[in-house]
């Protein structure tokens, strides 16, 4: 993926086809497949920021999605705090040729009610807020108790994000180093698996160092966790970070660039 700073609060993303397959996603996903597409989109987020040291201040994404003539797609997003969720239903409503009618119509209406949910929620705590005022020492301990629900609310949500959080690192890609070509071989002869495993072998020229990537994909996390535990016993891990695999494009030398494990469990 390749990561282009626009301004100060816009981010321009360019992943190939093959890129999306690797993270088990088409362009309809992106609109049929909410979960899906929001915890790939955080994690373009969370790459955008190590890349080009990125920040969201507003908590408001705007999502700009580009279908280009070699079927790459370009994720444009922007921090724009309350006119994002007008500029995604505008952006949607053109997306002519990615999906169909119904769809666009279907993503529309179900962000419309969100918007004037968000709407309708202000106006009550506006109202609420000119209510208070004025009222007595009795009103006053209702508010701090309301506070205190208010508080004990935000910090399971704080939870909720650090759980989400920990499962994006559970689930990001992997990178381990071999010093021996012929250990890498020797765990692909060993590690026996029905399913195709994405992942990709690089090589370090300088320090004559192998490494190879591999991705969660569509394993179960279970079946990810023990691949990643044997692979342990043959090799170290050396980054699990969200820009791994961006580091490992522009520093090494790809040998393997598709389902390597499968590539050298059938050449060995």
């Amino acid at each position: 993926m390749d990561f282009r700073r626009i301004d100060k609060n816009t981010v321009q993303c360019r992943m190939t086809e093959e890129e999306m397959n690797e993270f088990g996603l088409n362009i309809e996903d992106f609109f049929t497949d909410q979960e899906k597409s929001r915890d790939f989109l955080e994690q373009i987020v969370e790459m955008a920021e190590e890349e080009v040291g990125y920040e969201v201040e507003s908590g408001m994404v705007s999502m700009q999605l580009m279908r280009m003539p070699d079927n790459s797609l370009t994720i444009t997003f922007t921090d724009r705090g309350e006119d994002g969720l007008h500029n995604m239903l505008h952006q949607i409503q053109h997306l002519a040729g990615m999906i169909d009618d119904s769809t666009a119509e279907e993503i529309v209406d179900g962000l419309q009610q969100e918007l004037e949910k968000e709407q309708n929620n202000r106006c009550g705590k506006a109202i609420h807020k000119e209510a208070s005022e004025g009222e007595s020492k009795h009103a006053d301990a209702k508010d701090n108790k309301t506070q205190q629900k208010e508080y004990q609310k935000h910090m399971r949500e704080i939870e909720k994000l650090q759980r989400e959080k920990e499962k994006r690192k559970l689930n990001s890609a992997k990178v381990y180093e071999f010093q021996d070509f012929a250990d890498l071989e020797q765990f692909a002869a060993d590690y026996i698996s029905t399913k195709n495993i994405s992942s990709r072998v690089y090589r370090d020229k300088m320090a004559g160092k192998y490494y190879l990537l591999v991705k969660k994909g569509k394993l179960k996390m279970e079946e990810y966790q023990v691949l990643c535990q044997r692979l342990s016993d043959y090799g170290s891990i050396c980054s699990e970070q969200p820009y791994v695999e961006q580091y490992c494009k522009e520093h090494f030398e790809c040998l393997i660039s598709k389902h390597a494990l499968r590539v050298m469990r059938e050449y060995y």
